[in-house]
């Protein structure tokens, strides 16, 4: 069985001068005012996102943690 791929890719510019943690979020809002993203779509795991970028764990958890403030996104309990 494959698994299912996350209706979002993050990507970071660093020479943008924007904290990593933010190009996040801005990109979890683009992609929610374009309709890539939908209520109930899962977004990569904080695993994946760091094995994808190669940053801190707690960049991705503040970025996840400020769209959930934002109540942008839900968090749900993994299993």
């Amino acid at each position: 069985m494959e698994a299912e791929k996350a209706p979002i890719e993050f990507y970071l510019e660093s020479r943008s001068g924007v904290a990593p943690y933010l190009q996040l979020v801005q990109q979890v809002r683009q992609a929610l005012r374009l309709g890539f993203l939908k209520p109930g779509d899962q977004l990569p795991t904080v695993r994946e996102v760091v094995a994808q970028l190669a940053i801190n764990p707690n960049t991705v958890f503040k970025a996840y943690r400020t769209l959930e403030l934002e109540g942008l996104v839900g968090s749900r309990p993994s299993l």
